[in-house]
């Protein structure tokens, strides 16, 4: 296991060239990169391929290496409206996640309005797999595999509720229908959100049984069980004993990796290395619990 975290949220102070200095002299050695910049996505095909492998140069020269991607995602309704564009997109976050040298891109599942609670199960698992189906071929090219997130919704007054693979159990049901390239990745602040009277078995230790060696990369982040705030651990109502050990119990293999860009975005540009330095031993307090 490394410790890693994601490139975004010092983007407004730093490009992500001199953000990878500051992310390994905290500590950390692998990223999570956001594939979030559409512009780069969108660059002819030479120059696409010629950005995404100087990146992983760069990167490794820093000491880091890329431990897995996050492609773009958008509402249900853009996201339908320009589908074949986002299509695009998401292909080409595929072959920018092997130019940087990762082997796991998280995609996420599409989230119709309908699909809150137990409702549109089947017509939403449908209408991913349709969707999913498109990146196989490049999955196979570029040797990328695609993991799927747990996810949750809000309703009419921003109340968070259970929607697309909110559960394991759904989560599973994708895997294992879409192929050998599919697999998990578990959000910790999503689980915390979702968990609730009837979705109690949205937990970790569940989970993570669930789940299984599907289980290969994390989004960590911590909150106050109402709001995706994407805190640093420790600061919100996560048991995070229990998040370790049910990824001691799950026999997790993965990487440590922070998503945790809320708080960096209330650090200011003169305190960005000290910022970093508390995400990175917030994170190595997990670590260390896990490996002792």
């Amino acid at each position: 296991m490394e410790i890693g975290v994601q490139t975004i949220g010092y983007g407004k102070f730093i490009d992500e060239r001199q953000a990878a200095k500051l992310v390994a002299q905290a500590g950390f050695t692998v990223l999570d990169y956001w594939l979030e910049e559409e512009s780069f996505l969108k660059l002819p095909k030479k120059e696409f391929k010629k950005h995404f492998e100087d990146m992983r140069k760069h990167i490794n020269e820093c000491g880091l290496t890329v431990g897995q991607t996050h492609a773009p995602f958008y509402p249900y309704s853009k996201h339908m409206q320009n589908y074949d564009e986002v299509l695009e997109l998401q292909k080409r976050s595929i072959a920018a996640t092997a130019f940087l040298g990762a082997k796991y891109v998280i995609v996420h599942p599409l989230r119709p309005k309908n699909r809150v609670f137990d409702q549109a199960i089947e017509e939403t698992f449908e209408l991913n797999k349709m969707y999913y189906k498109e990146f196989i071929p490049l999955m196979e090219e570029y040797d990328v595999n695609i993991c799927i997130e747990n996810l949750y919704t809000a309703d009419e007054n921003k109340f968070v509720i259970p929607s697309t693979c909110s559960t394991a159990e759904e989560m599973v049901m994708y895997i294992d229908k879409f192929g050998d390239r599919f697999y998990a990745c578990i959000d910790t602040g999503h689980v915390n959100l979702v968990h609730r009277e009837g979705y109690e078995h949205v937990n970790f230790k569940h989970m993570m049984k669930i789940l299984g060696d599907r289980l290969k990369t994390l989004h960590v982040h911590d909150n106050n069980g109402l709001v995706d705030q994407h805190y640093i651990p420790y600061l919100g109502t996560i048991d995070w004993n229990e998040f370790v050990d049910a990824l001691r119990d799950n026999n997790y293999d993965g990487n440590l990796s922070l998503e945790s860009f809320t708080f960096m975005n209330k650090i200011n540009r003169d305190n960005i290395d000290e910022g970093l330095k508390m995400m990175y031993m917030a994170a190595k307090r997990l670590y260390d619990r896990f490996v002792r």
